[in-house]
């Protein structure tokens, strides 16, 4: 079942730590100093995830093209868009638990780097 930007927006704000601040023509969900998600800020109707690398989203775009898509504003961006239309529930809260992980190893990574 698809998702509004309503629904998506209430789904990245579950997350501990997430809030929301306004950039670039609309939402983006952070947490701490993190960039985490955007819902419809240069694309409407769509949510932008980042990802670790081109070849992941290469890949993700390649296995389900009705869902995930780049413009060629986003090209040169290890990152992604999804359509809501597509995009369920499930999948959206699968893509941020994996970009939460990210966000964490890294705050360990810059711990480690401050000792």
């Amino acid at each position: 079942m698809s998702l509004t930007a309503a629904q998506a927006r209430k789904i990245a704000l579950s997350f501990d730590g997430a809030f929301e601040r306004h950039s670039q023509g609309g939402p983006e969900i952070r947490i701490g100093d993190d960039y985490f998600v955007r819902i419809g800020t240069r694309e409407p109707d769509t949510v932008q995830f980042k990802l670790d690398s081109f070849e992941e989203r290469d890949a993700m775009i390649a296995a389900e093209p009705h869902l995930f898509y780049i413009t060629d504003h986003w090209k040169s961006y290890k990152g992604l868009l999804a359509r809501l239309s597509a995009l369920d529930a499930k999948t959206m809260r699968a893509l941020l638990k994996q970009r939460l992980a990210v966000l964490e190893a890294q705050k360990v990574s810059r711990k480690k780097k401050a000792r």
